[in-house]
């Protein structure tokens, strides 16, 4: 293999949870590209000897991506140790929820150290104060409705049940989502509507009321009354960003959200979800559908307004390489409201984009993204 001469991108190093579908896909384009798969560091092996990761760059140049520590038990308990955080006991670091802040504190520290340790010559493909912010749902909604992004009404912070039903009635408010204020993949999500006494609550979370815990089951499930409070209460209890629950447009009678990816600052791979109800992940029933066929549907100013506002945001994270956003068109498909953006959102299957899926696209942009930043002088 040739690798092209005086290329940015090599050596290549993944600092992430080690071998899986996100590095094998970025090793892959790689090779397309011409140059030598990276070499797959995870964050526990990292955090035990520091040192070793300056050693994968011996010229003093190269790039490290940062991807998603994952949710192994071994990882969780190596950033939680670079976050000065007791570790946690058992096995079920997998499905059992916990509130997050002092593993993302030792994800943002594992960061901040990697940049410190590495030459001046290697770029990395996230900053630390950027993912700090796209993981704290609170904070990053925030941040993006100061930025002039339409996001829903958020609640002010509560404790448990009776206190968010007193906030939702001085709102206006019937419908809400209830969200871990760290946290991924809908873990720990509740879309919450209450009518009087009529409380529903859908979720994927679990709780058992035996010792209070709470786990991530995979499946949606739909609870009323009593289950649906003592559900909240346990999640409230735990820090939460709860914001208003706004109808999104519909196909096919089935509410329709997008993930957007902007690479280099601009919009890539788009994602149409499709599901039964208002949560529509993919892993947990969504439907992935074409784009096309909402962009169709709506007006073409009301989706470039959409793509402007994803581009306005992206460009305030100019440290990151890509940010990952989930955003609707609204009802009548003339607006539009962002919920999230995302540091690692970028394991978007079978999507292409300039003839790339989402890891091609980004060896592609590498080079130019690095320059840009170095010619800024921004550390890369």
């Amino acid at each position: 293999m040739t690798v092209p001469a005086g290329s940015p991108l090599a050596p290549s190093v993944i600092l992430g949870e080690g071998d899986g579908e996100r590095a094998e896909g970025f090793n892959a384009a790689l090779v397309r590209a011409g140059l030598p798969p990276a070499h797959v560091l995870d964050y526990a092996r990292f955090a035990e000897a520091p040192d070793r990761l300056a050693g994968l760059f011996p010229e003093g140049c190269g790039v490290l991506r940062l991807e998603s520590p994952g949710g192994s038990l071994r990882i969780r308990r190596a950033l939680l140790r670079l976050a000065g955080a007791d570790e946690e006991a058992g096995s079920d670091a997998g499905t059992r929820l916990r509130p997050d802040h002092a593993v993302q504190s030792g994800l943002a520290a594992a960061i901040r150290l990697a940049r410190r340790i590495l030459p001046p010559g290697v770029a990395m493909t996230h900053d630390a104060a950027a993912v700090a912010l796209l993981y704290d749902k609170r904070a990053c909604h925030d941040a993006m409705r100061a930025a002039g992004l339409p996001v829903p009404r958020a609640l002010p912070p509560v404790d448990d049940f009776e206190a968010l039903r007193a906030a939702m009635r001085a709102a206006g408010l019937s419908r809400v989502f209830v969200k871990p204020r760290y946290g991924s993949g809908a873990a720990g999500i509740v879309a919450l509507a209450v009518a009087g006494n009529d409380i529903v609550a859908l979720s994927c979370a679990e709780h058992a009321p035996g010792d209070g815990t709470l786990h991530h089951t995979h499946r949606l499930r739909r609870l009323r009354g009593p289950q649906a409070v003592a559900l909240v209460d346990a999640i409230l209890a735990q820090d939460t960003h709860v914001e208003r629950w706004v109808p999104k447009a519909a196909i096919g009678g089935r509410p329709c959200d997008l993930r957007v990816l902007v690479v280099a600052g601009e919009p890539a791979h788009i994602v149409l979800r499709l599901a039964d109800g208002p949560i529509t992940n993919l892993d947990l029933g969504g439907r992935r559908a074409d784009a096309e066929v909402l962009r169709a549907l709506a007006p073409p100013a009301a989706w470039e307004a959409m793509l402007a506002d994803c581009r306005r945001f992206a460009a305030r994270l100019p440290g990151n390489l890509h940010v990952a956003f989930d955003v609707a068109l609204t009802v009548g498909l003339r607006r539009h409201v962002f919920f999230e953006a995302n540091a690692f959102g970028d394991l978007i299957r079978r999507v292409a984009f300039a003839g790339h899926d989402p890891y091609g696209w980004q060896v592609a942009c590498l080079p130019a993204w690095i320059a840009g930043r170095r010619s800024l002088g921004l550390a890369a």
